[in-house]
Formats: structure tokens, sequence, C-alpha cells
């Protein structure tokens, strides 16, 4: 005989403390099973004997579907047959998922592998957490500065502002998303280890259609800082190696910057919606598809790449012309291409082979997800350090504002000097401003003021 298949779980996990202990010669009492690899639980309605009791397959991130049925035995004694959780789940799982899960866990890891996987990745998270609000303040700040003050208004600074724009709104989705991951994974995990038979909480990962908007908004504006990276690039090259400088073209880098990105992350999202059958698109990385937009991206950075090198080869073959000693070239090039790095982003093509999984050793576990914690999280900040913070005209613009306020505050220092002073500092800063754009004489000189 087969027992009708129970449509409500919380129904059978209402029954489990009523007939808890309880042995009856009649029925199998209701049972809770945990699978605590994959945090998934079922309930086991109370049953007659010699009966398989027939349940759905448990809601879980692992797979969208819950069409799928489980089955257990009632023996003629009352006890549920003797099979293992592990074994009734995995009828759960097709095989995309089963390769998905092998991915990210590593399947044949021994239990201390993936506690020590799981204790790097929940650290690291931490980490990125940190390292992305660190960044995101800092670009805020950035952005403040930039936009106060008329001196810094140039073609320079305006792809710089765009570029931390960018960045600002992709870190402001990445927080928000790691953020709801870390309360997602704690109340899951939680719920796992106390044998709680609850689902998780509200979240946007447990909210489909939201979550899946989120994913191609971040991946949207990700596309986008690799855009404004490869303008960056684009308009610093033709700055050092044109003969004559020609005016910014801004329709060209708002076309690459904001509207080249949609059609390759457009075409990914519809390929996924048609092909994924996790929750939240789960593992997206690791499709095929998502080369749609990895491959385009990491195109941009190739490009970067030689525009770094041909900048350096620039600056270098400039100083010769000019009888530099060789330490001083190599200072400047080197000085130069430690400046630019960030800002082309090049830095994201050291993290192009596939993360590691709990089967690999543990060094290159640790040394793959600290490594690119901090250099891809702190990215941000290090961008608006160089090129805002430590940046002359910006300092010294700062510095005549608050001279000029300190100023305001003492009449007795509000004559002649103070407003000649401010006047004529006003002027020299848009000449410099003006200068890394219209004379491409001294550009080897200071594209380390970038």
């Amino acid at each position: 005989m087969t027992a009708e298949v129970v449509a409500s779980q919380e129904a059978c996990v209402q029954q489990l403390d009523l007939y808890n202990g309880t042995t009856n010669d009649s029925f199998c009492p209701s049972t809770w099973m945990m699978n605590q690899l994959l945090c998934v639980g079922v309930c086991w309605p109370t049953t007659p004997v010699n009966t398989t009791a027939v349940i759905h397959c448990p809601p879980s991130k692992w797979w969208l579907t819950t069409t799928r049925t489980l089955q257990l035995y009632c023996k003629p004694n009352g006890l549920w047959a003797n099979d293992t959780v592990e074994n009734i789940i995995s009828k759960c799982i097709d095989e995309l998922t089963l390769d998905l899960m092998n991915k990210e866990f590593g399947l044949d890891a021994s239990p201390e592998q993936v506690e020590l996987y799981e204790n790097v990745t929940k650290n690291t998270k931490i980490l990125q957490i940190v390292g992305y609000s660190i960044s995101l303040a800092s670009l805020i700040i950035a952005l403040l500065i930039f936009y106060s003050f008329r001196s810094l208004h140039c073609p320079r600074t305006q792809i710089h502002k765009l570029l931390f724009i960018a960045y600002t709104v992709w870190l402001v989705l990445d927080v928000i998303l790691s953020v709801d991951l870390t309360q997602e994974a704690e109340t899951y995990n939680a719920g796992c280890e106390n044998g709680i038979r609850e689902r998780s909480q509200k979240t946007i990962r447990n909210t489909p259609i939201l979550c899946e908007t989120f994913e191609v908004f971040r991946e949207y504006t990700r596309f986008c800082v690799f855009s404004w990276n490869f303008v960056e690039g684009l308009y610093l090259h033709r700055m050092v190696t044109a003969a004559v400088f020609r005016k910014a073209n801004f329709k060209l880098y708002y076309a690459i910057g904001w509207v080249m990105p949609i059609f390759p992350v457009l075409g990914w999202a519809v390929a996924m919606h048609y092909t994924s059958r996790q929750k939240c698109w789960l593992g997206y990385n690791y499709s095929p598809y998502y080369w749609i937009i990895e491959a385009p991206r990491n195109a941009l950075l190739f490009v970067n790449l030689i525009f770094l090198i041909n900048i350096v080869r620039v600056i270098i073959t400039k100083m010769r012309e000019t009888n530099t000693t060789d330490t001083m070239q190599i200072k400047k090039a080197a000085k130069a291409a430690i400046v630019l790095v960030p800002l082309l982003g090049v830095i994201n093509l050291l993290f192009l082979p596939e993360k590691p999984d709990s089967t690999d050793p543990a060094w290159i576990i640790y040394l793959y997800f600290y490594s690119t914690s901090v250099l891809i999280t702190f990215q941000g900040f290090v961008c608006a350090l160089m090129f805002c913070f430590f940046n002359g005209e910006v300092q010294q613009a700062i510095k005549r504002k608050w001279t000029a306020w300190r100023d305001s505050r003492n009449p007795q220092s509000r004559r002649g000097t103070a407003t000649t002073h401010t006047c004529i500092s006003e002027i020299r800063m848009n000449s410099i401003c003006d200068a890394s754009t219209d004379n491409n004489q001294n550009n080897s000189n200071d594209i380390t003021a970038v």
C-alpha cells in the first residue's frame, strides 16, 4: 500500500511532538530526518504499518522544483525502514544540481576538508563586507569632493567621477546581497545545527524574482565598472600617445560605459531564466552562459593591460629623450604602473582561474579566497585614495577652501591678500586641469597624477 502524498510538511511537523517517543503496532510515528551537508530536512507523516509513505521533495536552495517525490516504507512492526537520509534526499537532485554541488563543496571531500572550506568562506564573507563598506564610504567622499570644487571639473576628473559612480552602485548592491546572504546563511545553518524544523526567514535570496533582479543589476553595474576602467585606459592612452590631443568624446565614453554592458547582461539573463533550475540562479558563475558577460569583460581588461604596457613604454621613451638616468626611468615607470593598475582594473585578471573547492590543498584555498577578498573588495578604496585623497590638485582645492573658511571667520584677515591669493590659486588650479588635457608635452611628467 502507498499513503497519500502529504501536501503540507507543516502539518507533519505539528505531529512530531504529539507522537514523539510513541510506539504503536498499527502505525509508524511522525519522524524528522535531516541531511546536515545540504541542511535539508524531511518530515515523514504518521503512516499505517505495511504502507509506503510518499512526500514531495522539501524546499531547498539547491532546487526549484518540489514535484519529485520521496518514499519510505513503514514496516509491520511499526518501525520505519532503515534507509539513510542521504540516499532519500539524493532522489530530489538532478544531474545539473549534483554537478553544481560537487563544484561548490567537493562531494568527495572529507568532513575536515568541508569544515575548513566552510570556515574560510565564512571568514572571507565578513572580510568582503568590511572591504566593500570601506570602499563604498571612500568613493562617496571622493565623489562629494569632486562635485564640490569647480576647479576640479575637467574631462579627466569627469571620467573618474563616472567610474566612481559605477563602483558605488555596484558596491551598494554587493553589500546588500552579501549581508542578505550572511543573514540567510546564519539562519539556515543555525536551524540545521539545532534541528529546527522551520524554513528560513524571508530574505532576498528566498524571493526568486527579487533575487534574480538584484543579480542582473549587480552584474550590469560590475560590467559598467569594467567598461569605465576601459574608458580610463582609452583616455589616458590617447592623451599619452597622441601627437595632438583631441577633445574627449563623451558621447562615445557614455556609450561604452553605460550602454554597451546592457546587451551581454540582457543576453545572459535570458539564458539563465530559461536554463537555471536553482533558486536565485545559485551557482550561475559555473554556468557556461556566464561567459556571455565574462568574456567581453575580460577582453576589456586585456586591452587595458595592453594600454598599460604601452603607456609605461611611452613614459620610458620620453624620459630617455630628456636624458633621464636609468634609475629615474625605472622609478617613474614603476610608479606609473602601480598607480594605473587599480585605475584600469587589470588586477582582476589574476582571478580568472576557477575558484578551488574543498578537495584542494588548504594553502590554495587560503591563498585564493583571502587574496581575492582583499584585492577585489578594497579596489574602490585604493582608487579613491590615489586619484582623490592623495591627488595634489584635490589637496590644494581643499586647503584653499579651508583657508577661505578660516579667513571668513577672522575679520582681520579679510582684506586684500586673502582674496588675491584665492583668485590666483583658482586660476592656477584651472590651468593645471586644462594642461593635462590640452598640452601633450608634459604628459609623461604628470601621468602619475591621474
